[in-house]
């Protein structure tokens, strides 16, 4: 585990300020995955790389217990701040690095979502799944929510470079370069407005859907469907960014 690892620096008070407003709603993506998992009230979920709780409140509010974990300082304070009067048996954080064991267990669901894999290389994603898949109750289920290589290559295909306007009139724009044979996506991005200027870069291991089902099952989790994230439908590859994002769950 190096300890200059991009990803360390990365989610701090900038990331707050710029990404924060362009994740999707935190409280349709729980309300999905409450359908598509199969969740009750009472059910344990383990967020696992929670941020600043985006997914962890809605689901808590809905009466699931939940234990979000984030390697973030940053992102677990606002996380916190965020959490209201929901008392720590039903919402609780956790600063821990998920390729390290968690040392909880018997959760129903445990979530990766918003592309939280990649940051490293193929072992460490293996040992987060490891940790995920170690924290689950026989029979319970893992989601992944990620981009893909299929719909990258599709994105870099249009040259198009993608540009972003917060609600406070920043303009976000981002320059993505990719090496197709270590699979890996160099991307900076640049923002400039009201409230500042600056630069963040980031290197993430894309894989390919299939790829990603080996992995899962490498650490002994065995897919079960692979979906639209927004929907629950069956993903398919259709149209110009050739499905788009994708949900695989997968059970211990």
């Amino acid at each position: 585990m190096t300890s200059d690892a991009w990803w360390q620096q990365f989610f701090d008070d900038d990331y707050l300020r710029v990404w924060a407003t362009l994740s999707k709603v935190g409280d349709e993506e729980a309300a999905s995955l409450w359908r598509i998992l199969g969740l009750f009230e009472g059910a344990r979920v383990l967020d696992a790389g929670c941020g600043f709780g985006r997914v962890s409140l809605p689901l808590a509010r809905m009466g699931v217990q939940v234990l979000g974990v984030d390697q973030s300082s940053s992102l677990l304070a606002e996380a916190e701040r965020r959490r209201g009067e929901l008392a720590p048996e039903q919402l609780r954080y956790l600063r821990h690095d998920l390729r390290a064991p968690l040392g909880e267990s018997g959760f129903d669901a445990a979530l990766s979502l918003f592309s939280s894999l990649g940051y490293g290389d193929e072992n460490d994603d293996a040992a987060i799944l490891g940790t995920i898949r170690a924290a689950l109750r026989p029979g319970g289920r893992a989601a992944i929510d990620t981009m893909h290589r299929d719909v990258l290559a599709a994105r870099l295909a249009r040259e198009a470079v993608p540009a972003h306007r917060l609600p406070d009139g920043t303009l976000l724009v981002e320059e993505a370069r990719f090496d197709p044979v270590a699979g890996r996506v160099e991307t900076t991005w640049f923002w400039a407005g009201p409230n500042g200027s600056g630069k963040k870069s980031a290197s993430i291991r894309v894989y390919t859907i299939t790829e990603l089902v080996r992995l899962l099952e490498r650490v002994g989790l065995r897919l079960q469907a692979a979906l639209h994230p927004d929907t629950g439908a069956p993903f398919t590859p259709s149209g110009p960014a050739l499905g788009g994002r994708v949900l695989l769950v997968a059970v211990s």
